[in-house]
């Protein structure tokens, strides 16, 4: 830090010194004309008092340039009256100047002497400064307006990189949902073949082939024209999936399950909170007591949903961790594809327990 504002230093005692350097030399090379043409000069005095007040007007007409296109403080019209300002304070200065070291010399017979000679060399000079300084504005910010214009275009070749990026993601998402797709037709027909067959020896298994056929059915419906479906179909078919587990594991599941109410209210696209409740008993211990898995569904009057979920893990399994992290990384594609900016999904895993938070705005 402390080198950093000693480069910074050192840079500005440079220029600082660069800049009396060629005021000096541009002082002696007026000077020299002016003794070339008329063979004198004044005294040092007069120059020691109009070079700095010529300079200053320099200057500060830099100023009003940079405050001007780089759109700090004036508009082009502010910054032309701000020029007008500064001219008449330049004149003003000048005729004070003129008048203490005795070059303004009024006449009873000709009161505009001071128009006709002095104030006309005031303006040519005020106007002989501000072309300087915009030569010299103008020559230290070509390079400024070209970064300008390089950084406009990367701005505009990473927007469309990230439209490109987007749409690619959106492809992906929908060639993951093609991919999932099937002939609803064979599929409830061998569904409702195998629960007929199956029900005239177990009723849990009949019961369990039906609740498949619910959430193969919702996840072959088609949603409406956004893309959404109601919320409180995608919670029937949590609820389904939950009891199909129950009947699969042997050991009583300790899971507990908090769903707020007026679902019906909002809409989601489908198999989002179902797909996120699969990963629980595929990659979940449910079967200790003392470790209650919890899913907690709410949802806002302003359209926020939150699916919050805990889980004890299963013993490490690289297969399954890369098959887990395959079916959330569909899940954000799809989320990136409709919701944008308007969720966040959370995940933390460091211990012995999953826990993910989703939030949404629907």
């Amino acid at each position: 830090m402390k080198s950093w504002k000693l480069e910074i230093k050192q840079l500005t005692f440079k220029t600082i010194l660069l800049h009396i350097v060629c005021w000096v030399l541009f002082a002696g090379y007026e000077l020299s004309v002016v003794y070339y043409s008329i063979g004198k000069l004044d005294n040092p005095y007069v120059y020691i008092v109009y070079y700095p007040i010529n300079i200053t007007f320099f200057y500060l007409h830099v100023r009003i340039l940079n405050n001007t296109f780089r759109g700090r403080y004036f508009s082009p019209i502010a910054a032309l009256f701000v020029y007008a300002l500064l001219l008449l304070l330049y004149l003003s200065v000048k005729f004070v100047a003129d008048y203490i070291l005795g070059n303004q010399k009024f006449s009873t017979e000709n009161p505009f002497i001071y128009v006709q000679s002095i104030f006309i060399r005031n303006v040519s000079r005020g106007v002989y400064f501000t072309v300087l300084a915009t030569f010299y504005w103008a020559a230290g910010h070509l390079s400024y307006f070209r970064r300008q214009a390089l950084e406009a275009e990367k701005r505009q070749l990473i927007i469309e990189k990230e439209n490109a990026k987007l749409e690619t993601q959106l492809t992906k998402s929908q060639n993951a949902y093609l991919q999932q797709q099937i002939n609803p037709h064979m599929l409830f027909n061998a569904l409702n073949f195998v629960y007929n067959s199956v029900q005239k020896h177990s009723d849990d298994a009949a019961n369990c082939i039906w609740l498949l056929s619910e959430i193969m059915r919702f996840s072959l419906e088609e949603a409406g024209p956004d893309g959404k479906i109601y919320l409180s179909r995608e919670i029937e078919q949590i609820e389904n999936l939950i009891a199909i587990n129950r009947y699969r594991f042997k050991e009583p599941l300790y899971i507990s399950v908090e769903i707020g109410n007026d679902l019906n209210d909002h809409q989601i696209i489908p198999l989002i909170l179902l797909t996120l409740t699969e990963n629980i008993f595929k990659h979940g211990n449910l079967t200790d007591p003392n470790s209650l898995a919890k899913i907690q569904l709410s949802t806002y009057d302003n359209g926020k949903l939150t699916f919050h979920s805990l889980n004890l893990k299963k013993s490490k399994n690289g297969h399954t961790r890369h098959r887990k992290a395959f079916g959330l990384q569909n899940i954000r594609l799809r989320l990136d594809s409709f919701y944008r900016d308007n969720y966040t999904l959370q995940i933390n895993e460091a211990g012995e327990f999953y826990e993910l938070t989703l939030t949404l705005q629907l």
